[in-house]
């Protein structure tokens, strides 16, 4: 198949920073690749680039707001006043309809015969692809749902393109039950193709003699409080005073709260216990995960984490807050601790820093979960059988 892949997030050196959705198109690009299949990235973000990733042809476009001043501009005063917002949805849509028109002037630039395009579902990128290629939509966790299950601040002019781009879209993938449900619930969509998020676990194998720093507790995500980076401070201050020799250690992306949280750990006179590793390239998680203690992931809303599938694939103790998706993977007291309160997550923590023998039990049955579960394989034998039976079916 000749497959093309939309997206604003695609995880290389060469371009910006990016979440999980990011990881996800590398792992799938670079996996459908190795399967036989060409691969087209056409991203859409800040910059202009065309490069070749093991073998995935990546092409990058500055958005319309990038490339022109007066549209950033009346797209951020429209949405400031209620009777403007029918003219901040149309800067929005307008958006859309230029991505499109680019990716289509690109296919036909560079004689692609595209089979099938994947997009994501945030922003309502698909909005104006129209029906003259399949398309399918992967719920990677959109806009929309963010603000009303998990109370984050979003611009009206994406959740709208997305309530549009919901309303043309028949070849929709669900990651997980939690996804279904929500996305149900918010846009009305009856007809869903759930496929797991997999992982490589033959990439991602537990270190056979890992050098543990004892009474480390790993946190892995964007330093901010919608992933849960208060919480998880909060949750060590307490575990230092049981436990001198603890750290916590941060992995991702920092933004702006983490001058908030480097103020709270420097009231608590924390700063030689608390470590900033920022954002590493894959080699490196992998490398620090295996070093860690505990795992925490305090997040307030995940669609589906490939981070804690990552670390579940290493073989580490996990604990978690009590998100539906989390409980989609873990077991509490099976394969990882799932928390409720502030108190729950220092106990259990508490229980696998002092008792080697649940630590290990945890470790292997995560492992194991993943390895029966959630693998590459799996996914991707999922991901080609329906964008066979999408290409059968598009008329």
């Amino acid at each position: 198949m000749n497959i093309l892949i939309l997206t604003r997030e695609y995880k290389n050196e060469k371009l910006p920073p990016c979440g999980g959705t990011g990881n996800f198109n590398t792992l799938l690009a670079k996996e459908l690749v190795k399967r036989g299949h060409r691969v087209y990235i056409f991203g859409v973000n800040k910059t202009n680039i065309d490069f070749d990733d093991e073998g995935v042809h990546v092409h990058y476009t500055k958005n319309l707001f990038k490339r022109n001043f007066v549209y950033d501009l009346f797209r951020s005063v429209t949405q400031k006043f209620s009777f403007l917002m029918p003219y901040h949805f149309k800067i929005h849509e307008k958006e859309k309809r230029d991505i499109s028109r680019r990716l289509f002037a690109y296919i036909e630039k560079n004689n692609l015969n595209i089979d099938i395009i994947e997009c994501h579902d945030f922003e309502g990128l698909s909005l104006f692809l129209g029906q003259k290629i399949p398309y399918v939509v992967r719920c990677h966790g959109s806009f929309s749902v963010l603000e009303k299950y998990f109370g984050y601040k979003v611009e009206a002019g994406r959740k709208h393109c997305e309530r549009e781009a919901f309303k043309k879209a028949e070849n929709v993938i669900a990651v997980s039950r939690f996804s279904e449900q929500v996305n149900r619930e918010l846009f009305g969509v009856s007809k869903f193709k759930l496929i797991y998020n997999g992982i490589n676990i033959q990439e991602f194998q537990p270190n056979p003699n890992p050098s543990v720093i004892p009474f480390s507790v790993f946190y892995i995500g964007n330093v901010a409080l919608e992933k849960g980076a208060d919480t998880a401070f909060r949750v060590f201050a307490r575990l230092a005073e049981k436990f001198p020799q603890a750290t916590l250690q941060f992995i991702g992306r920092e933004t702006p709260y983490k001058a908030t949280l480097d103020k709270e750990i420097q009231t608590q006179t924390l700063t030689d216990k608390v470590v900033f590793h920022g954002y590493q390239p894959k080699e490196n998680i992998i490398r620090l995960l295996n070093s860690a203690h505990v795992l925490i992931f305090p997040s307030k809303g995940e669609n589906f984490s490939l981070a804690l599938l990552e670390a579940m694939a290493l073989a580490k103790p996990i604990v978690t807050s009590n998100l539906d998706s989390f409980k989609e993977l873990i077991t509490s007291g099976e394969n990882g601790f799932v928390c409720d309160t502030d108190t729950d997550f220092v106990d259990r923590i508490s229980a696998i820093l002092t008792d080697g023998v649940l630590a290990e039990t945890l470790s292997q049955n995560a492992r194991q979960t993943i390895v029966d579960h959630f693998s590459i394989e799996k996914m991707m034998t999922e991901t080609l059988d329906y964008y066979t039976t999408v290409i059968k079916n598009h008329t």
